[in-house]
């Protein structure tokens, strides 16, 4: 049996060896890729190239917490990713910065105030380049799993075809224009009024002191 098993693998060319050798790496990095991996999330999401530069949507986020932003923000990049959508990587937008002063106590001791502080954090994501239907499905995964303490505003664009507005206009012509039952209605009661005498109005009756 050995011996056997020596012959055909020395007749196996050495070219061959190599592609089959090849072909279950691919296999092997392929059925890799479709598995869980730990510590995957933590890395940067794909960045998809774009292909026509074309904006569909463009969210917001804000947060008290920039931990809190900072990780909602890399579960949208990576869910994006999953979905193949073009997107930015995450904007740094100018944090909202507001003070005000409390008087801690009245009457004497007014002078005494509180400083208070409360800053806004915000990030934002651009897309480009994807179906609405895939922005509509992306939006509403990230609206479910959305995280407590984070706010976020969805800005689409829609691109209609060439000549929307005329076939709009007919649209809309067809619903204001009477039907051919009412015009022949309005007809028949223009020539019943033109080919008809008017009546003639009755007499009043005499009233009766």
């Amino acid at each position: 049996m050995l011996r056997l098993s020596r012959s055909i693998s020395s007749s196996i060319p050495r070219w061959a060896r190599f592609q089959s050798t090849n072909a279950a790496a691919a296999k092997s990095e392929a059925a890799e890729e479709a598995e869980i991996v730990v510590g995957r999330c933590l890395q940067p999401a794909q960045q998809h190239p774009r292909t026509h530069d074309i904006p569909v949507a463009n969210i917001h986020f804000r947060s008290h917490s920039p931990r809190l932003l900072e990780l909602f923000t890399h579960f949208a990049s990576h869910a994006a990713s999953s979905l193949g959508i073009p997107t930015s990587k995450t904007i740094f937008l100018p944090t909202q910065r507001r003070l005000w002063t409390v008087i801690r106590s009245p009457f004497v001791y007014k002078k005494s105030q509180e400083n208070f502080e409360r800053k806004v954090h915000k990030r934002a994501i651009k897309a480009w380049d994807a179906d609405p239907e895939v922005v509509e499905q992306w939006v509403k995964y990230l609206r479910v799993n959305m995280l407590g303490g984070v706010a976020m505003k969805v800005t689409r664009w829609e691109h209609l075809p060439l000549g929307v507005g005329q076939s709009r206009l007919r649209d809309v012509e067809l619903m204001v224009k009477p039907s051919v039952e009412e015009q022949i209605r309005n007809l028949g009661e223009e020539i019943l009024k033109e080919e008809l005498p008017p009546t003639q109005s009755k007499p009043t009756s005499p009233s009766t002191s």
